[in-house]
């Protein structure tokens, strides 16, 4: 079992071990066998917060109370589905459930879906449910927001060939409206048209 320990600023993006030194907030990333396992959120020297990567076998009782020293604990489940991978996400402060939601990362390592899930009911909050839109380099260019029943209800553009349609009145655009966007094919983003399917077909 190998063991391999690498950092990351707050945005979870990667940097070197000099660079650390210069930030108020790092995070000590340590993978196994080259899947990471845990991921502890340090600031100015202290840690805040752990990032526990769960396997099918363990019992998240156990990992919380060999982290109970941690009063904030995120604990994520990875499942693999063909070339994506789905993480729920459980977040703990002090040993309490207090927010669950679910993600979709594409093979490029792009968040292409999260969605807030009620604690209680365990069901999708889809007013809260996004899908996101990626160019070949990774810029998200289109973030798509949903309805009570998970029905499409608008897009904000991030393209920069749509500046000129966003202004200060103008951040989003609904259904009627994208046909008209330039370089924006709708009809053919059928996974973008409602919150279900999470995963791409």
């Amino acid at each position: 079992m190998a063991v391999v320990i690498s950092y990351e600023n707050e945005s979870e993006k990667s940097i070197t071990s000099t660079q650390v030194s210069f930030l108020k907030k790092h995070i000590k990333v340590f993978s196994v066998d080259g899947l990471v396992k845990k991921k502890e959120e340090f600031k100015n020297g202290v840690i805040e917060n752990l990032i526990y990567y769960k396997d099918s076998n363990e019992s998240i009782t156990t990992i919380l109370s060999e982290n109970q020293t941690i009063s904030s604990i995120e604990i994520r489940e990875r499942k693999f589905i063909g070339d994506f991978i789905l993480i729920d996400h459980s977040d703990y402060y002090n040993g309490v459930l207090e927010f669950k939601d679910i993600s979709v990362i594409d093979h490029n390592g792009n968040e292409i879906y999260s969605s807030p899930i009620n604690i209680v009911s365990n069901l999708h909050d889809y007013e809260e449910t996004n899908k996101y839109f990626y160019d070949d380099t990774g810029k998200k260019l289109y973030t798509f927001w949903y309805g009570t029943n998970g029905q499409f209800g608008h897009m904000q553009s991030h393209n920069p060939l749509h500046k000129d349609y966003i202004n200060e009145f103008k951040h989003s655009f609904y259904l009627d409206e994208l046909d008209t966007l330039e370089d924006f094919d709708w009809a053919n983003m059928a996974y973008y048209h409602n919150a279900e399917p999470i995963i791409p077909n």
